[in-house]
């Protein structure tokens, strides 16, 4: 995927496969930018090269080689110069920036480096400048081109403008900032450690990116300014991790040691369960909820079972939430693979038996032989939504009773699975699932209204005959 990135760095020191020159139309050597490029290229080579090429007309780009640079090429674009911004300034802006990334897409290039041309001594309004960089930049990667692009800028003022505007004209591609969400600076009472740890271009990119939590929920807000990360807690703001990247791969990790903000004390620890955190924002695109599982996952271990409570009008109860058949206590989904047989036909999983019923409750024998061929719950679930003569209202009386004879099934088939069962006592269960709003509650695992059953979304119908199928296990009245 196609990324779009403003850093605080020197043109000359990025590793693009490109970068771009703020050139003149007579391709000789300048100030600024331009006079950085051919310093750090070779003055005498890269002028040869450009007096071979002669002239570029404003709006359009010529390429050379990268000679002594990173960079194998220098793509030199001709910005214009600002009037009044009625003598076609942004079309030819637009159009210098188009055909810069048009070169590059047709030399191999798969990342360019960009200053903010015609800013300069070509006097272009930093603001207009930036919108129309963006906006060139934003549809050439949404007419189907494969290119990261890196603004090199080095004024704290000039890429706060271009984080903002990137933000209006290509949101889904911008990257965090100290800005969007609330934070405090790491405080005076902090430790320090080395982390030894390398990492591919890709997973920089998704460091890059930064995360810009949905709610306060969920829990971890980070972004870069140059090459470091601020990790901050979402619900209260407070800097955890600050980590000074290395191109040596011996970052420095700055860590809160305020005991009102952070209880962690140990090194060893925090090493442990930054690598963690690393795992899971360095993946594209950051799995939020399976590192809030994780995280739940370990605190569970080192605690042991303790079940949660469930509000229910103005009592609690003692509750377990589970989800997938992957996850903590997935054996109580319908999709969990648990081989057993009944009316003389063998089923993988609940889910199995509970659609082939539904087909063959419809008269619809074709779909539930269907079924019974298939191996993955979720391509039977597809069947069974298909099934032909459904009504509704039918399905709605006959579905608990047909899963609660399958899970009966089920867990007294599997012994080690009716275990697990009895051994929840009477623990209400509850399958947390928001798409699914007849099956489980309708509330996501990793959001604080499954605890209050006012408002759950769904019927939770799984958790209730699997409690029916405990007690008719257990022997219950």
């Amino acid at each position: 995927m196609s990324s779009i990135e403003i850093r605080k760095i020197g043109i000359t020191d990025l590793d693009t496969d490109a970068i771009v020159n703020a050139a003149n139309d007579g391709l000789w050597a300048g100030g600024g930018v331009c006079g950085a490029i051919f310093k750090a290229a070779g003055y005498d080579q890269l002028q040869t090269a450009c007096n071979k090429i002669g002239h570029c007309d404003t709006g359009s780009a010529v390429i050379t080689p990268g000679f002594n640079l990173k960079a194998k090429y220098i793509i030199h674009a001709v910005g214009p110069r600002w009037m009044d911004g009625e003598h076609e300034e942004p079309k030819l802006l637009y159009s210098a920036y188009r055909r810069s990334l048009e070169l590059a897409v047709k030399n191999g290039c798969k990342s360019i480096g960009f200053p903010l041309i015609s800013a300069g001594i070509f006097g272009y309004p930093v603001d207009l400048a930036w919108r129309q960089a963006l906006r060139a930049c934003r549809d050439f990667i949404k007419r189907g081109n494969q290119i990261d692009i890196i603004f090199a800028v080095l004024s704290d003022s000039i890429i706060e403008i271009g984080q903002k505007t990137l933000k209006q004209v290509y949101p889904q591609i911008a990257n965090a900032v100290k800005d969007d969400w609330k934070t405090f600076d790491m405080p005076a009472q902090h430790d320090t450690f080395t982390l030894v740890r390398s990492f591919t271009s890709e997973q920089m990119k998704a460091l890059r990116k930064g995360n810009i939590p949905k709610a306060m929920e969920d829990k971890w807000f980070w972004y870069m300014e140059g090459d470091t990360l601020f990790a901050h807690r979402s619900w209260t703001g407070f800097c955890f991790y600050r980590i000074d990247f290395s191109s040596d791969d011996h970052h420095k990790v700055t860590v809160n040691r305020d005991p009102e903000q952070y209880k962690g004390t140990s090194v060893d620890e925090d090493r442990k369960t930054l690598n963690k955190l690393l795992n899971w924002w360095s993946g594209a695109p950051y799995d939020y909820y399976h590192e809030w599982l994780s995280e739940t996952v370990d605190n569970l271990n080192k605690a042991g079972m303790v079940y949660d409570k469930l509000k229910i009008a103005k009592q609690k109860v003692e509750a377990l939430f589970f989800y997938r058949a992957s996850e903590p206590h997935g054996y109580l989904s319908n999709w969990y693979m648990s081989p057993f047989e009944l009316d003389g036909v063998h089923f993988s999983s609940a889910e199995q038996y509970i659609m082939y019923n539904k087909c063959l409750i419809f008269g619809d024998a074709k779909s539930a032989g269907a079924i019974l061929k298939e191996k993955h719950p979720r391509v039977q679930r597809a069947i069974g939504r298909g099934v032909k003569g459904y009504v509704d209202a039918v399905w709605a009386g006959q579905r608990q009773l047909v899963a609660v004879r399958g899970l009966l099934a089920k867990f007294s088939q599997n012994e080690d699975l009716k275990k697990k069962l009895l051994d929840t006592g009477d623990v209400w269960l509850v399958e947390c699932d928001d798409s699914d709003t007849i099956w489980s509650c309708g509330i996501p695992l990793n959001e604080d209204e499954r605890f209050d059953a006012g408002k759950w979304r769904g019927q939770n119908i799984l958790g209730f005959a699997l409690m029916e199928v405990r007690s008719i296990l257990r022997g219950d009245e």
